[in-house]
């Protein structure tokens, strides 16, 4: 695979000049924005093979918009750029691919490039593999008893419905062995698998972890965020521990799975899922 579509979201318009030229005589094609509001709206817009984001910009921390880069199902590899070594070492921790301590050159541009297509292939190579054993999930299913035959035929039934599921079972029973089954054998195979444990989430992240939220909608929340619902558009939403969620969310939870949409924390406009 090569690289053909990178962004480049940095604060200094001559940095972002000055390697979109680059990487344009390099025959690849470049978006440059300089906050990360515009690199939303281009993520929304389409796919990147690559994204060249500053560890601090206008908005809000590249850090923290490297996580919730990572949480989408079409994500690009994230490179972060900054002043020291030390965040380069907490970016990696954190998911970035690579880090590219400023100021730096063009060779080190063409190595990075070149470093991304290399990873890039070996994850084509794993996801097809994962493919085809997602595509085999139902013989992961073990058992030839009648119970496991209903299961294997109602699994085959519903996962052709929209209907919201629930899969009960007591603990290491494959409850998200079913639900992963119920996914890959449905329409929605090609879309994304998101899953959240409810119980493992503060109390107080939950609401903005499954519905997202807007831009000062609380403290901390420097830019616009997609929730989980949002990122499973298209797939299937797998809500472990679902009774361990606040009460106080349930009835809001109840309006997403009756209707299909709800409104991100501090927004008011609509989303239909």
């Amino acid at each position: 695979m090569s690289v053909e579509k990178v962004i480049i979201v940095a604060k200094e318009e001559f940095l972002r000049k000055n390697v979109g030229q680059f990487l344009r005589r390099m025959r690849i094609d470049c978006a440059e924005v300089g906050t990360i509001q515009e690199a939303h709206d281009y993520l929304g817009r389409g796919n990147f093979d690559l994204m060249l984001l500053d560890d601090e910009l206008p908005d809000g921390s590249g850090m923290e918009f490297l996580q919730e880069v990572n949480l989408r199902p079409s994500k690009p590899l994230v490179v972060l750029m900054g002043d020291t070594v030390d965040t380069g070492v907490t970016a990696t921790k954190e998911g970035a691919h690579d880090y590219l301590l400023k100021p730096f050159s063009n060779e080190q541009i063409q190595i990075l490039v070149k470093k991304a297509e290399q990873f890039a292939q070996v994850v084509n190579v794993n996801q097809y593999l994962a493919q085809s054993d997602a595509e085999d999930t139902e013989n992961e299913i073990i058992g030839d008893c009648t119970a496991t035959n209903q299961m294997r035929t109602m699994i085959r039934r519903v996962a052709q419905t929209q209907a919201t599921v629930l899969i009960q079972g007591e603990n290491g029973t494959g409850k998200e062995l079913v639900a992963r089954a119920l996914h890959n054998q449905s329409p929605r195979k090609a879309g994304p698998f998101i899953k959240l444990n409810c119980a493992a989430m503060p109390e107080n992240l939950v609401e903005s972890e499954l519905f997202g939220h807007e831009k000062g909608s609380f403290t901390g929340a420097t830019n616009k965020r997609e929730g989980r619902f949002e990122l499973a558009h298209g797939g299937t939403i797998l809500l472990d521990e679902i009774s361990e969620m606040p009460l106080p969310l349930q009835a809001k939870l109840l309006r997403v799975l009756q209707e299909r949409e709800f409104e991100r924390v501090g927004g008011n406009r609509t989303v239909k899922v």
